[in-house]
């Protein structure tokens, strides 16, 4: 592994371990390497071992994970087989394991916070916005102006509404400096989201180096880091976020449970055409089979553990004892998020499906076959369901307090038009007012996973 990282010690950088890759080349096409045989297997390195973290779970976990289902539940964001595979996937014991301090008000708003992270990851991912430039920006202008206004700002956007009801009560024990941050990683994430939404769109690949940086935002990650100090009430000055050892362990953790993340989900996502993934980016860049390429990201994320510890040993004092206890809590509560996401992935059905415990065990994982459904659709883009006319919708409707919505006639009752896939060459029907889909304006009445919602729209001729 010594070819692929450096060490320097001493880096005035904000991470002193540089990902220096073998000869990147860019690509701006995400052809995938053939994977095709569905019999083909690859074993997986053993990240649980090679990790000193320890491994703990909240004693709160089943009464707040519950509570926190009946929440997200009565927005039924989910039904039918959705609701069931969301559930399946145990996000409540994600944060039982990543939150192993939080007292129970904590931890269950946590695991409201967590429902609702991953049910924006599946709209982007799997669902109306995979490819929707126009909608996530829209999406993600709910999602800030719900952290902006959690008092006054009102969306149909049943996701947004989620973020907002949480934020509201974090509020209410969130330091400032606390509530700020999370401010600003959520901004960073929604706009990492919207770059891989642009990338999945025009079928591009980055090359590993310019990954690795907009995966540190995809990821989520720093939200979560910033939920530390919610969850265990920790008043941390500006100063130690400033510190350079400090970012560098958050960076170094970030990319340990990212890059393991890409390693554990990559089955699923290499299946659904995605090439938004470390190891298929390590694929295409480095011309590796699936299992080099699952060796190559291995090897990565047990150098930076292990640059991780050696940088941990150089943690500065800050000038208190209080404060230095804190600083110790809020690093072990990053060291928790690593470990809780190694053996949540193969605790839950997400990734490795009704078979994750025996591959757990031996680590041996079947390829699964590519559905072509989900493969890139090329010129033309296809609207699958009205989630995508669901966000345009919502950013419409949205209304505050602060800037109320002008009162409109009521229009008369016009017919009601059914349809399942809507096809636009060079076009995304996303606006009611756009006018190069100028036509007789109809009302198109829709339900969704996500709303129930009528829209005045324009019919192509």
């Amino acid at each position: 592994m010594s070819s692929y990282y450096s060490l320097p010690v001493g880096s005035s950088s904000s991470s002193s371990l540089a990902i220096v890759p073998p000869s990147p080349t860019p690509s701006s096409c995400s052809s995938l390497p053939d994977i095709s045989d569905e019999l083909y297997q690859f074993t997986l390195p053993d990240i649980i071992e090679y990790c000193p973290f320890e491994h703990k779970v909240n004693p709160y976990y089943a009464a707040a994970s519950a509570e926190s289902d009946a929440w997200f539940n009565s927005f039924e964001i989910h039904r039918g087989p959705k609701r069931s595979e969301f559930l399946r996937a145990k996000f409540g014991l994600l944060t039982a394991m990543s939150y192993p301090e939080a007292d129970h008000d904590h931890l269950r708003n946590c695991c409201d916070f967590m429902s609702w992270l991953f049910a924006f990851d599946d709209l982007t991912d799997d669902g109306g916005l995979r490819e929707n430039i126009d909608g996530t920006k829209k999406a993600a202008q709910i999602m800030m102006q719900a952290l902006k206004n959690p008092k006054t700002f009102k969306t149909e956007f049943k996701v947004g509404e989620t973020l907002r009801s949480f934020w509201e009560r974090a509020c209410s024990t969130a330091s400032e400096g606390t509530q700020r941050r999370f401010i600003e990683t959520t901004q960073l994430y929604v706009d990492a989201i919207y770059q891989q939404v642009v990338n999945r769109r025009h079928d591009q690949i980055p090359n590993i180096e310019t990954f690795i940086q907009l995966r540190r935002d995809t990821s989520a990650v720093k939200l979560v880091f910033a939920l530390v100090e919610y969850s265990l009430d920790l008043q941390l000055p500006d100063e130690v976020f400033e510190d350079s050892i400090i970012q560098s362990l958050e960076e170094g953790a970030n990319d340990i449970l990212t890059w393991a993340n890409d390693m554990y989900s990559f089955n699923v996502e290499q299946s659904k055409g995605d090439t938004q993934n470390l190891v298929i980016i390590a694929m295409n860049e480095l011309n590796l089979d699936v299992q080099g390429a699952i060796e190559y990201v291995g090897d990565l994320i047990k150098a930076r553990i292990d640059q991780y510890c050696m940088e941990k040993a150089l943690l500065p004092s800050f000038g208190s004892d209080e404060v230095d206890a804190q600083v110790a809590r809020y690093v072990e509560g990053l060291e928790n998020w690593v470990i809780g996401v190694l053996h949540w992935s193969f605790d839950s059905e997400r990734y490795f499906g009704a078979e994750h415990a025996r591959i757990k065990r031996d680590l041996v994982v079947t390829l699964l076959p590519v559905d072509t459904s989900m493969m890139p659709a090329g010129d033309s883009t296809v609207v699958e369901d009205s989630e995508e006319l669901e966000v345009a919708a919502s950013a419409s409707s949205t209304v505050s307090a602060a800037a109320p919505a002008p009162s409109t006639p009521t229009p008369e009752p016009l017919p009601e038009l059914v349809f399942d896939i809507v096809e636009v060459e060079d076009h995304r029907p996303l606006s009611p007012a756009a006018p190069e889909l100028a036509s007789d304006p109809v009302v198109i009445r829709f339900s969704s996973d996500f709303m129930d919602v009528s829209v005045t729209w324009s019919i192509l001729p």
